[in-house]
């Protein structure tokens, strides 16, 4: 190798050095976001699971709704979900719109109606979808699709069904993941918090604390309440991850004939009744949670109160 070769030789050596160290930093580099990435997902989905983990078990199928109802006229016109275990809340749903099934006082001993209505729509297309996965129950808004023909009227859809097997289960409805019911449910966060539970052949008993999300639907003189609580200080986890709509008196305040008491008290159970007092601009609310009478013998039962006030929410400008 001549003088001049050598020369472009050595010229080139860092150039070719500090290319390959880049090519082993990208892939590293790549690596370490996908890993990652990888790990926040594993996060997410472990949080997400055990959000929606207790110890009353859930496993939604695809049967286990039935549709009673649907239509795309409603007399309700604003966006609202019902949750409804009983026959005299359901009275009331029906006095609002009067075209609502009839369901007896049976019905309520195995099923739980879920009636969702979207509020009015300019034209046609539009409808309510409500389905299962393994944990939870969606209730979604389905547009038409773009460049669909649709009648050009006004509409307020709706569906109401039957979830069966759920008389003390927790009703896992995500009314989060859709912003139709996003926008109608303020959020309130618990202040203060605490629960009682007791009973077994044992005797057992614990107190614990309570903390997380609140959201609330009002339609008429009904209130849906939407929990994400979760037990702080507890021996085993301890979760209130349930809807439930109650029946509100001219004063605002409202009273929850029956609802789940998830894993706040073990089972078996008979759920939960409570009542719920407002502040007079609604920033606030106390809430009394119960265990509803129960004939079985070494059963569970609980108590407690939530403190809670609404969250402040950012103006976008």
């Amino acid at each position: 190798m001549n003088t001049k070769n050598r020369i472009t030789s050595a010229k080139r050596r860092p150039v070719q050095m500090l290319l390959m160290l880049t090519l082993l930093a990208c892939a590293l580099l790549q690596s370490l976001t996908k890993n990652a990435a990888s790990a926040v997902r594993t996060m997410h989905t472990a949080e997400y699971a055990m959000a929606n983990t207790s110890s009353v078990a859930q496993n939604y199928q695809p049967d286990d709704i039935k549709v009673l109802a649907e239509g795309f006229h409603s007399k309700i016109t604003k966006p609202f979900v019902a949750v409804v275990r009983d026959a005299e809340t359901y009275a009331v749903l029906t006095s609002l719109d009067e075209n609502l099934p009839r369901l007896e006082a049976d019905f309520f001993k195995e099923n739980v109606a879920i009636a969702a209505f979207l509020g009015e729509r300019n034209t046609g297309g539009y409808s309510v979808e409500i389905r299962t996965n393994a944990i939870e129950i969606l209730v979604l808004e389905k547009k038409p699709g773009k460049g669909m023909m649709v009648p050009q009227m006004i509409t307020s859809p709706f569906k109401i069904v039957a979830l069966k097997g759920a008389a003390n289960a927790a009703v896992r409805l995500n009314l989060f993941a859709d912003e139709t019911w996003r926008q109608s449910l303020p959020s309130y966060r618990v202040t203060s918090g605490k629960f009682r539970m007791s009973g077994g052949f044992a005797g057992t008993s614990e107190e614990f604390g309570l903390e997380g999300p609140i959201g609330v639907m009002r339609a008429g003189n009904l209130a849906t309440f939407s929990f994400r609580v979760i037990g702080s200080e507890t021996k085993k986890r301890r979760l209130l991850v349930e809807c439930s709509t109650g029946l509100m008196d001219s004063e605002g305040n409202v009273k929850i004939n029956r609802m789940s008491a998830d894993s706040l008290v073990d089972s078996p159970n008979s759920g939960l009744a409570g009542t719920v007092t407002f502040s007079k601009e609604g920033r606030k609310f106390a809430l009394i949670m119960i265990s509803r009478p129960s004939l079985v013998a070494d059963g569970y039962s609980g108590q407690g109160t939530i403190e809670a006030e609404l969250r402040q929410v950012d103006v976008k400008p």
